[in-house]
C-alpha cells in the first residue's frame, strides 16, 4: 500500500527526546503542524528517533519554525500496526461525517468514499458535507492523540477501486458480509497468512468494503460476517474496524 504523504504522516524530529526539553522544529515538521492546525499553547504527538512517542505543546510559531516544549512521553504508540484503508459506500443523511470521526479514532490510514449502486451520487455529495469530512478527521485525530493523520480521499466509482493502488497493493482485503456463511473465516485466512509468515508481526494492510460484496471477492477480498444481525451501514464501519484492528492490529490483549 502506498505509504502516507506528507503531511499525513506522523511528526518526526531526527533525535531522541526527553521530557522537560524544548526543541526546534523544522521547516517540514512546522508545516505539519499548521496542517494539523495547530497553535501556540496547544499539544500535540510528535515521534523521535528511537521511534518514541512523545507529547509537546507548542511555545512560538512562524511561518517556517516552531518552538515546541516536550512535556510527556506516551506509554504507547498511538498507532496501530495495521496500515487499514477504509473504503466506504458514501452514506446519505450526513453519516460519513460518523464515519469520518469514529475511522479516526479507530486508527485507519486512510478513508476512501466510493460511489456504489446504492449510495449517494455524486450530485448528492454537497448536501452531505462533504467538504467538511477532512475536517472531521483531523479534529478526531488530534482528540484521541493520533501523531498521523488519515488522508481521506477523494470519492470515486466503486469500479476504479479495483484498479487503484490502495487496492491493487494491500496485502489483505476484507469485506463485510452478512450473507457469509462464516463469520471467521475471512480473520482465521488472515491469521493463517499472518503464520505462514513465521509468525513475525508485521504491519498487516487491510481494506474494509462496505457495499457490493460479491464484486470485491471477486477482486480477492475475504468475506468478514459481524454475527446474526443486519447493522446499519455506520454500525457495521465501527463494528468492523474494531474487529480488524482486535485480530490485526494494537486492540488485542497484552499489544
Amino acid at each position: 500500500m502506498p505509504e502516507l504523504r506528507h503531511p499525513y504522516a506522523p511528526i518526526r524530529v531526527a533525535k531522541k527526546l526527553e521530557v522537560g526539553a524544548e526543541i526546534a522544529l523544522d521547516a517540514g515538521a512546522t508545516k505539519s503542524l499548521r496542517f494539523r492546525e495547530v497553535n501556540e499553547k496547544e499539544a500535540f504527538t510528535l515521534r523521535d528517533a528511537d521511534g518514541a512517542y512523545f507529547r509537546a505543546s507548542v511555545l512560538s510559531l512562524s511561518a517556517e519554525r516552531a518552538q515546541v516544549a516536550i512535556y510527556e512521553r506516551m506509554l504507547g504508540s498511538p498507532e496501530s500496526d495495521a496500515r487499514i484503508t477504509l473504503v466506504c459506500a458514501v452514506l446519505a443523511r450526513q453519516r460519513m461525517l460518523m464515519v469520518a470521526q469514529k475511522a479516526t479514532e479507530l486508527g485507519v490510514t486512510r478513508i476512501l468514499p466510493v460511489f456504489s449502486a446504492h449510495s449517494v451520487n455524486a450530485a448528492g455529495l454537497a448536501h452531505e458535507k462533504a467538504h467538511a469530512w477532512p475536517g472531521q478527521t483531523l479534529r478526531a485525530a488530534r482528540q484521541c492523540r493520533r501523531a498521523s493523520l488519515p488522508e481521506m480521499r477523494s470519492t470515486i466509482p466503486l469500479e476504479r477501486l479495483f484498479d487503484d493502488p490502495v487496492w491493487q497493493e494491500a496485502a489483505l482485503r476484507f469485506t463485510l458480509d452478512d450473507r457469509t456463511a462464516s463469520g471467521r473465516a475471512g480473520l482465521a485466512r488472515a491469521r493463517a497468512r499472518q503464520a505462514d509468515r513465521g509468525g513475525v508481526r508485521g504491519r498487516p494492510r487491510g481494506r474494509l468494503v462496505r457495499r457490493r460484496a460479491r464484486a470485491a471477492r471477486e477482486e480477492g477480498a475475504l468475506p468478514l460476517r459481524l454475527g446474526g444481525r443486519v447493522l446499519r451501514a455506520e454500525t457495521a464501519v465501527i463494528v468492523g474496524l474494531t474487529v480488524l484492528q482486535y485480530a490485526l492490529g494494537d486492540l488485542s490483549d497484552g499489544r
